[in-house]
């Protein structure tokens, strides 16, 4: 088991990396559930679509949603020193 210390470089650099990741990850899922309507039809209360789904249709939004949740959970467990053991989600499983 190799220990990595908060205070090294590669520790940041694989924090960095990994929240650099969940960063870019999260911004594609709010691109793709921005409202498309105009500031126009917005005040004049327009509305949505009932049926609205993400532009990515919703197997691709989950599975970034998913994605997302392990780079949070890998990030979490390499912070607290817990990264050799099963999160609680895969001991559960």
């Amino acid at each position: 088991m190799i220990a990595i210390m908060p205070e090294s470089g590669t520790f940041a650099e694989l924090l960095g990396g990994v929240m650099n990741e969940a960063r870019k990850l999260c911004e594609e899922m709010w691109a793709a559930c921005q409202d498309d309507r105009t500031c126009e039809e917005i005040i004049e209360g327009i509305g949505e679509p009932m049926n609205k789904e993400p532009a990515c249709g919703w197997a691709e939004f989950m599975e970034k949603l998913h994605l997302l949740r392990h780079y949070i959970d890998y990030a979490k467990r390499l912070c607290d020193g817990s990264l050799n053991n099963p999160s609680k989600d895969e001991s559960e499983a």
